[in-house]
């Protein structure tokens, strides 16, 4: 068995999302039990599929390749900060984007699809394209955490062409997740 999601791989060099993630963990700091992720971790999820028996894989990997032959590459923005949960009781804070392009929300819909007809079907959540900036445990300071989260520049942090997404196998480790690339596909 193994773990599997289906994600777009982001690159947190040479643009805003560092300075951006360097800046929240500084300013707080103070706040212990928000998990920041790792920025050599960051993807955008587009099905994860969790436990698959071996034997899957190569179905899975025959139904991505005929499902991508009918899209082709194009732009993301990560231009766009928020929360999920309340502003009370906040759980994530993510970076998104004002604008999803429609190749994305067309890519998920086929993505979704394929998956049904593997017979791994779709969970009932809406598809809201993010990066996930950190999970968040408890807050000690709600209003701080309001004030420097409504403080955040919407601006672009990630601007990035895609022309690829992975299969990736999630291998769970006490000191976090490590994510092995099982296959690369070209859009």
């Amino acid at each position: 068995m193994k773990r599997l999601f289906l994600a777009i791989p982001i690159k947190t060099t040479d643009n805003d999302f560092i300075p951006l993630l360097d800046g929240l963990k500084r300013q707080l700091a103070h706040e212990k039990r928000i998990n920041w992720v790792k920025p050599n971790h960051i993807h955008l999820t587009l099905k994860f599929i969790g436990d698959t028996h071996n034997e899957d894989v190569p179905k899975i990997i025959e139904g991505v390749e005929m499902m991508l032959r009918k899209h082709k590459s194009f732009t993301m923005d990560f231009n766009r900060t928020g929360i999920f949960g309340s502003r009370y009781a906040p759980r994530v804070l993510w970076l998104g984007m004002q604008n999803t392009p429609q190749e994305l929300l067309d890519l998920e819909e086929d993505t979704l699809s394929t998956f049904d007809e593997l017979g791994f079907l779709r969970d009932r959540q809406n598809f809201v394209p993010h990066i996930t900036l950190g999970r968040i445990k408890e807050l000690c300071e709600k209003q701080y955490f309001q004030k420097i989260v409504a403080g955040i520049e919407q601006k672009s942090y990630i601007r990035q062409d895609v022309n690829e997404i992975i299969l990736f196998q999630s291998i769970l480790r006490p000191e976090g997740a490590f994510y092995k690339e099982l296959k690369k596909f070209k859009i």
